[in-house]
């Protein structure tokens, strides 16, 4: 077995194969993520092992430095990918020592396993990573099954949802894909007017622009656009990775909010995906079953679960610790600066 860290684009095509091929796949462990995270100035480290010049088992993390400090915190997010759980420890204990030799305080590690997947706990256990009292992908999705019909699709939905998707075109909701630049724009400004109303944050307007110019030339990345008379009232951001579609990003305007336009852009994300032979419709994450309707998630995860996707909870995150004292002091300050972003935010 043979460990590589890999850096030239030229492995781009064998990384996402491999990936792709796995079942526990996710854009975010793509080789265009980590050339996206580069850009935005947290290059990504590329681990990957190899048996007779295979790729078995891969791990692309980034490393974020703790400000005032020559030190780093590194962030796992959706991986690691593996063909076979044995090479799951050599793997992470790889991790560790690249960790090490970064001056890394600890990574976190959020992988894309379903809970029922218990054998990857155990041995995350083995290797000392401990569960983290934090996380930051949502630790459960809903996944709607694109290999049905239309009509399953819609019969599986509740009745309402199907109704406002006929109410939305009786209204002249016309959903477009779209790929010039002035519609993204679009995108942008209705995400910063849809985060100020419901009181959530956002990326800065530049992270949207650079994974467009990332992801798109790749037919990677999809925007379309919910249009009422030439104006655009919502619009959504997805991407493609083998054969999932994924939504990550939407924004509308409240003053269209009868228009039922969000439930035109579903369908025709669904659309797309058929079109694009998706197996999968990732809607990238959803607050937990029991959450009050005080949760900031509470109002789109119900508007997801009226299409009647399947909800998928994962093992959650876990943190590998390479600085004990330091690991300590980190999460006590963590969370006092939330406490005191939350608060401004209010």
């Amino acid at each position: 077995m043979e460990t590589k860290i890999l850096e030239d684009d030229s492995s781009s095509s064998a990384w996402n194969n491999y990936v792709c091929g796995n079942h526990n796949s996710h854009v975010i462990q793509s080789w265009e993520w980590g050339t996206f995270r580069k850009f935005w100035g947290t290059p990504p480290i590329r681990v990957a092992l190899f048996e007779k010049d295979s790729i078995v088992a891969t791990a692309q993390f980034t490393l974020h430095h703790v400000p005032f400090s020559k030190y780093f915190v590194g962030y796992l997010p959706k991986g690691p990918t593996v063909s076979d759980l044995k090479y799951l420890k050599p793997l992470l204990e790889e991790i560790k020592k690249l960790a090490y030799e970064k001056n890394c305080i600890f990574v976190k590690i959020e992988p894309n396993v379903p809970r029922e997947e218990k054998n990857w706990e155990e041995i995350f256990e083995e290797v000392g990573l401990v569960k983290s009292p934090k996380t930051i992908f949502a630790p459960q999705t809903l996944l709607l099954d694109l290999t049905k019909t239309e009509e399953e699709l819609l019969q599986n939905m509740h009745p309402k949802w199907r109704y406002n998707i006929r109410l939305a075109a009786k209204r002249g909701v016309k959903v477009e894909q779209k790929e010039d630049r002035e519609s993204l724009e679009e995108f942008i400004l209705l995400q910063k007017e849809t985060a100020k109303r419901d009181k959530f944050f956002i990326h800065p307007d530049d992270y949207f622009r650079k994974l467009w110019e990332v992801f798109q030339p790749k037919e990677m990345a999809f925007l379309l656009s919910a249009r009422v008379d030439e104006k655009t009232i919502a619009s959504w951001f997805l991407f493609k990775f083998g054969k999932t579609l994924y939504y990550p990003y939407g924004a509308s305007d409240y003053n269209y909010r009868s228009f039922m336009s969000s439930h035109a852009l579903f369908w025709a994300a669904v659309e797309l995906g058929k079109k694009l032979d998706c197996e999968r419709f990732d809607l990238w994450g959803a607050a937990d079953e029991s959450a009050p309707e005080s949760d900031p998630w509470y109002g789109f995860t119900r508007f997801k679960e009226g299409f009647g996707p399947q909800r998928v909870s994962f093992i959650g995150a876990y943190d590998l610790i390479i600085n004990p004292t330091l690991y300590k002091l980190f999460n006590i300050t963590d969370k006092i600066r939330w406490f005191i972003l939350k608060a401004t935010r209010r």
